[in-house]
This record gives C-alpha cells, structure tokens and sequence, in this order.
C-alpha cells in the first residue's frame, strides 16, 4: 500500500478493476478521455442512463431528439430574429410537448436520466437544459450551457455565426457577455427570459441570501464540467436516498471525468465504507490521506480508517 500510496502524482483508477469497453461506464471512459470538442453530451449522459436501465436503447432517444429538432426546424422555417426563435422552441418545447420542471420531487434521480426525462417530459434546470442545447445543437442555434450557483440555465448569443451553434464543444465563447451580446434563458422555468438581475436572485434564492450582480456567474461550462454537475445531482439524489450501491455507481463515472480530484476520492472511500467494503475504503482514504496530510479532520479519517481495520480483523 505505501509503495503505491509514495509514487508519483494521483492519478485514479479503478482498483485495478479493468472496465468492459462496451459496458456504460467502459464507453463513458472512452468518451470523456477525448478532447472537450468531440465530447457528446446526449450521447454521455445516455451511457450514464444506461448504468440504471441495462440494455437500454440510446439510439431511440438520440432519435427522438433528431425529431424533436426537425419539428422545430419546420416551425422556425428559416426565423432569424433571436427572440423570436426562443419563443417558437418555448412554444413547441412547453406548450406542444407539455415540457416542464419537477417541483414536486425535485430529488426523485428519474431528472436526471435523460431517457426518462424524454419519456416523461419533466426534469430538473441542468437536464432541462440538455435537451434544451441538445435540440438548438441540431438546428445550429449559438446556445451555450451557464452553470449558475445553485441553478442551471442556457444563453443565445445573439452576434454568433449560426455556424457556432455548439454546446460548448470547444472553447468558442467561453467567456462572460454583455446582456446585449446575449439572451438568458431558464428552462427550468418554462423557458422564460432572464436579466443578470434575475439571475443574481436565482443564485440568491438557492443560498439564502441576497446576492449582488455579477457577470461572473453567467460563464459557460463546457461538456466535462456539465456532466461532472449533473452526476453530482444523481449521486446526492442516491445518498438522500441511502443508496449506497448506486451513489457508488455514480461516483465512478465522476472519478472518470475528474481522475485529479483527490476530494472524489474521499468521498468514494466513505461509501465503500457505509457500503461494508472496508479494503476498498482504507485504500482511497489512506490515498487521500497521503496526499492532503494536513487536511482539518485527517486525526478523524486515521480514527476511522483504524476502526475500519479492527473490523477487518474481528470479520476474520
């Protein structure tokens, strides 16, 4: 354990498991290992809904997103008028399809699996915002994902070339805009158009505290850190739920996307943990131990990764 612990910079891996290239997580692996710009976020987030509905048929939703774009490219029969074009994918998106937010059992990990988002037509701000970007991709629409604190919404560029109309795909853009530049939306929120100053009170209403406005905020994210946000809903959807088997399934496809972040790690080892995989814990947290020595609670892991050993022993 120490040699490997001792060697060279933190690098994860799966415990020496090695993936099934065609299982979810073995094709996830091999999507997010490519540079940001060839990442496809429908197709990503499919392999995840895959995890939890084995066999599942990702082409047929990738489909149903083909078709929901040439309905709309139909209704739009060549608008140019930016407003205009929210107001008919609103229109199409909420009022003909009956899209809508879940605010009723906002936690329910049904929102944020994008196959059952499609079949039920509810979901929560970021996979709401998928298929938002996932349909304007399709059309060539400027539409980028805004990871706001605590809140997920989507911006048109109005001076963009049509031809950028990327979901963040590269780095095109990835930079804050003026309120003329760019037109906020919430698709959470029936689509409905957004000042900075409404999304410094959604960023308030989701801390609790009054916020000031700043453009910071209203950065676009690119595929790696949405994916990255919306297994962080899944996963903390699963622990609420003391689900420990699927929070752990979770924490494995955000281990792949994030393989540097020694606090996924951690959290990765207290789940073995509560899962009764007490190899598995001791070695992620001695890792995590070993590279953040001086971390505030380290007395409180050695404790827990001493117990975790004297359990080991009584077990045998």
């Amino acid at each position: 354990m120490e040699s490997i612990i001792e060697g060279g910079i933190f690098n994860y891996h799966h415990q020496n498991k090695q993936l099934n290239p065609f299982s979810p997580l073995g094709r996830f692996q091999e999507m997010v290992a490519r540079p940001e710009a060839d990442i496809d976020l429908a197709e990503a987030a499919l392999m995840i809904a895959g995890q939890e509905y084995k066999g599942l048929n990702e082409s047929y939703y990738l489909d149903r997103l083909d078709a929901m774009a040439a309905d709309m490219s139909l209704l739009l029969a060549g608008e140019l008028d930016p407003y205009r074009i929210i107001g008919v994918l609103n229109s199409y998106l909420y009022g003909t399809l009956g899209y809508k937010g879940n605010e009723t059992n906002y936690a329910d990990p049904c929102n944020s699996y994008l196959s059952d988002v499609l079949e039920r037509r509810t979901g929560i701000p970021i996979t709401l915002s998928l298929v938002y970007l996932e349909i304007g991709k399709r059309l060539g629409l400027p539409l980028e994902g805004v990871g706001l604190p605590g809140h997920f919404i989507v911006r048109y560029l109005k001076s963009a070339p049509k031809t950028l109309g990327r979901i963040n795909s590269g780095h095109e853009h990835l930079e804050e805009s003026r309120d003329d530049e760019q037109i906020l939306v919430d698709p959470f929120n029936g689509g409905a158009i957004l000042s900075e100053d409404d999304c410094a009170r959604l960023i308030g209403d989701a801390y609790g505290r009054r916020m000031p406005r700043d453009s910071i905020f209203i950065r676009p994210i690119g595929p790696r850190q949405f994916l990255t946000r919306m297994l962080t809903n899944l996963k903390e959807s699963y622990v609420g739920m003391e689900d420990v088997v699927r929070a752990l399934e979770i924490e494995e496809f955000i281990l792949l996307l994030n393989p540097q972040d020694i606090n996924e790690l951690r959290h990765r080892g207290m789940l073995y943990s509560r899962n009764g995989q007490r190899w598995r814990a001791i070695y992620d947290l001695q890792l995590y131990l070993a590279k953040q020595p001086d971390v505030r609670d380290a007395e409180n892991l050695r404790q827990h990764i001493r117990t975790l050993h004297k359990e080991i022993a009584i077990r045998n």
